[in-house]
């Protein structure tokens, strides 16, 4: 196996995949801190794999004392041990607003003076602040949450509590806790989720057996239904997963061929046809017809769990597809 070409060709498609989930519908999400994360999540992964930090740093063609010093720089601000800079940036003008862009540079004199300025960049294109002025003597304000309508407030909550849905389901039982965690999102924010899931029936609570006092929560089922407005964000990240997950699982496994009668894997297939083929209507139904032949599957396979009580010990089969037709528009004259 080509490693290096592989790990080349994954992190390209990477990159596809997160510029177009960043400008979808032409909204710009913010990535200030996207590069400073994938450093510490790959650093984090390559160590939950058993490699030390020798070892990571010279696969990142570092010395030790510089991958120390890197790892540091983007764990937190130098001004604000405990934060990133755009966390703390971001919580400084919410308190002392309204700020100068000088007033912003002198208070975090301690870290890197593009970053900084990044920052302020993408907490205004982002929509999290407003800004009067040029470079030095712009000022900044907090974006009031007037601002955002109400159906924008409740689409994000919708989204929220997919997204939260989504990691009980897939990594349950948690707490609110390791749910915040997970998803960077805030406590208060997530126990909102919970709460609504909760009185949905979508989620359930159970008791921590580590301590009496705290709550953990499950769910047996996740489901974002077709045609439904909100809960895109869930069903592309959890297709997203189940394929990374896929892949991980082949590998570990150390097979490098496919088998005919493999329960792990996946299959892609160019259909080669054109509009007024004999053959079109018949390639491009293959979706819907798949699709509900497993949530056929689905329901008989909830219909008999209904009766019963699940083992401690499961081992789900977690199946994930896909297709897309190939033209310019779509795909940008590929």
């Amino acid at each position: 196996m080509n490693t290096q070409l592989l790990v080349h060709g994954i992190v390209q498609q990477t990159m596809v995949l997160i510029a177009q989930v960043a400008t979808v519908g032409g909204v710009r999400a913010p990535l200030a801190r996207v590069a400073s994360q994938v450093f510490l999540d790959l650093t984090s992964e390559l160590a939950a794999q058993g490699l030390g930090k020798h070892v990571i740093a010279d696969m990142f063609g570092m010395a030790l004392r510089t991958y120390h010093r890197k790892v540091r720089a983007v764990s937190e601000s130098q001004t604000e041990h405990g934060r990133s800079v755009w966390e703390a940036v971001l919580e400084y003008i919410r308190e002392q607003e309204p700020v100068t862009g000088r007033q912003v540079s002198e208070r975090f004199r301690n870290d890197d003076a593009q970053v900084v300025t990044g920052v302020l960049s993408d907490l205004t294109h982002s929509g999290l602040t407003y800004r009067s002025g040029r470079a030095q003597d712009a000022v900044y304000r907090i974006a009031d949450a007037a601002d955002f309508t109400r159906q924008e407030s409740e689409h994000r909550r919708e989204g929220e509590e997919y997204l939260v849905w989504l990691a009980i389901f897939r990594q349950g039982p948690l707490a609110l806790a390791q749910i915040s965690d997970a998803l960077k999102l805030s406590e208060p924010d997530c126990k909102r989720a919970v709460d609504r899931l909760l009185a949905e029936g979508r989620v359930r609570a159970l008791p921590d057996p580590q301590n009496a006092q705290a709550t953990r929560y499950a769910s047996e089922r996740f489901d974002v239904p077709v045609g439904a407005e909100g809960g895109y964000e869930a069903a592309l990240l959890d297709h997203f997963q189940a394929l990374v997950a896929a892949i991980c699982v082949k590998l570990r496994a150390g097979a490098a061929r496919s088998q005919a009668d493999d329960a792990t894997g996946g299959g892609t297939y160019t259909f080669a046809v054109w509009p007024g083929h004999p053959l079109e209507d018949e390639a491009r139904s293959l979706l819907p017809k798949v699709r509900a032949q497993v949530n056929e599957l689905r329901e008989r396979v909830d219909r008999h769990n209904a009766a019963l009580e699940p083992p401690a010990v499961q081992a789900p089969v977690v199946f994930y597809m896909g297709q897309y037709v190939k033209s310019e528009d779509a795909l940008g004259g590929t």
